[in-house]
């Protein structure tokens, strides 16, 4: 017996694919900016010349890298249930800290990547330890890790597929309910693979973009 492919399943259900979708992009948004923001203070306080913040980003990178992003999702939804989070905010959180810590030994190892007589011709030219840190360090950093930064985006919204074990109603989500609904499996998860495929490239060169052309290259030109 051959399977007969039914393609208009994905147009009948078109509203909760949109929807899904849309979730999945703003989850993926929020846990991006989270990551970042939460990775390059991390990697920032690694390579700090004062001891206790050194060990306090690498007590985060260490617990965070070692803990299943599954469990990370489970510990604000189920295991914080005090916090009366949304399972929305629960997988943002979860995929931010769990992507913040790679995203702090990416940043560590671009601060590393700068060579260390730069920052000395910054102090021979005056300037200040946050200047040379903000004009010079920064901004190589940042143009050596753009690549893995940007790969490392792309695996995030790939992980966000797992907020559906915690009720959100992403694309995963949202294939998982098609195919009970219609026993339609190929068509529900083909279908979604395509969206994810666009978000993925989407979004990764989007960020790429953004890093070279928006923060490396007008803080070089300063």
């Amino acid at each position: 017996m051959t399977y007969s492919f039914d393609w208009g399943v994905l147009w009948r259900y078109r509203e909760q694919l949109v929807g899904g979708f849309s979730l999945t992009l703003a989850l993926s948004v929020l846990g991006l900016a989270g990551a970042l923001g939460v990775g390059v203070l991390a990697g920032a306080s690694a390579e700090s010349e004062r001891r206790w913040p050194r060990g306090i980003a690498a007590a985060y990178i260490e617990i965070a890298r070692n803990v299943p992003l599954l469990v990370h999702l489970y510990f604000w939804y189920l295991g914080l249930t005090a916090l009366r989070l949304p399972a929305f905010w629960c997988g943002v959180l979860g995929l931010g800290l769990y992507s913040g810590a790679y995203v702090a030994e990416i940043v560590r190892s671009g601060l590393q990547g700068v060579p260390a007589g730069q920052r000395a011709a910054g102090l021979a030219s005056g300037l200040s330890r946050r200047q040379i840190l903000r004009h010079i360090v920064y901004p190589q950093a940042l143009r050596i890790v753009a690549p893995s930064l940007a790969g490392l985006f792309s695996q995030l919204i790939k992980d966000s597929s797992l907020a559906s074990v915690i009720s959100v109603a992403e694309l995963t989500f949202v294939a998982g309910a098609i195919e009970g609904d219609t026993f339609r499996t190929f068509e529900a998860y083909i279908g979604i693979t395509v969206l994810y495929l666009v978000a993925v490239t989407a979004i990764s060169q989007i960020t790429l973009w953004t890093l070279r052309s928006r923060i490396v290259e007008p803080a070089m030109q300063y």
